[in-house]
């Protein structure tokens, strides 16, 4: 049953994704504002189809701990690409910091640049954490509120656990901004590498904000205890 599933979802998802961006192709031409919008409603979908057919759905604790008003930089585990629909679905005005080779992926790195998404190259170090703290400070005047990073780097099993690159604390500590960190475990049933999903319900925490820490090792090691 969850072959069958899995097999019915991505042939809407696909179909659906490529018609949809197929008619929203000239995104060039398009405001920054229309383009969040076309992305909210994309992403929305996405939640939708897996809760509809693969019967994955959320439930969230910590809804208290999102700022109302502040800019915040939200950091999250990875094990899916499930969360990385939610986030830009639930969090209004968010981006994503993103690793340089996603700026190739068709048609879609488009949209990313559009929004304002955010792309490193790791391999550069302190050059590449500075190109981050220049570039939020120029998304910021577009209007984004939340910058939304995955610390690991990459997508992780769900018994995995990546080392924390410490540039969130460099973005943290510069510029001042306050940290939300948010711990799921979509890996369980949108299972990274795997084709066939599972039903289930993702259990997705949302910590008290860091205001402010001013010593690297305790906030990584507060980061790490959090997300792990």
């Amino acid at each position: 049953m969850n072959f069958l599933r899995t097999l019915f979802f991505y042939i809407i998802f696909y179909s659906w994704t490529i018609i949809f961006f197929l008619i929203f192709s000239p995104v060039k031409f398009f405001s920054r504002k229309f383009v969040l919008k076309l992305s909210t409603i994309w992403t929305g979908s996405v939640i939708k189809l897996a809760k509809n057919i693969l019967k994955i759905d959320y439930e969230i604790s910590g809804l208290k701990n999102i700022p109302k008003k502040k800019f915040f930089l939200l950091v999250s585990n990875h094990q899916s690409a499930w969360e990385t629909f939610f986030y830009s679905f639930f969090f209004d005005k968010s981006i994503f910091i993103l690793k340089k080779e996603l700026k190739k992926v068709p048609l879609m790195s488009w949209y990313f640049q559009k929004l304002g998404f955010i792309f490193i190259d790791r391999g550069r170090g302190f050059k590449s954490i500075k190109q981050i703290i220049n570039s939020i400070e120029h998304v910021k005047k577009m209007g984004v509120k939340v910058i939304i990073i995955f610390p690991e780097g990459t997508r992780m099993a769900v018994d995995e656990r990546g080392e924390l690159n410490t540039g969130v604390f460099a973005i943290h500590k510069f510029l001042k901004i306050p940290v939300l960190v948010v711990k799921h475990d979509a890996g369980c049933y949108w299972r990274n590498k795997k084709f066939i999903k599972k039903p289930g319900t993702i259990k997705m925490k949302i910590y008290p904000l860091i205001e402010k820490e001013e010593k690297k090792e305790f906030f990584m090691k507060k980061i790490k205890k959090l997300i792990h």
